[in-house]
């Protein structure tokens, strides 16, 4: 399994920053642009990304916990 480096985490923190970034965006951002340059539709492509990374890193570690490496 590859480190995950530290500022890639899936924390409590991180997800309230989500959280709060969203809200600000929705109600001070930009009117919606395209996909590629919309400031909401990369946060959540980030906030996917870390997800999924979260999700292996735990289904790894409970394997290995599981089988005893």
């Amino acid at each position: 399994m590859t480190p995950v480096p530290r500022s890639d985490s899936f924390s409590w923190a991180y997800r309230v920053g989500f959280r709060i970034r969203l809200i600000l965006l929705h109600v001070m951002g930009p009117a919606t642009l395209d996909p590629e340059h919309d400031p909401r539709a990369r946060l959540k492509r980030d906030h996917a990304r870390r997800r999924a990374l979260d999700e292996q890193r735990r289904r790894e570690a409970f394997i290995r916990r599981s089988w005893g490496d």
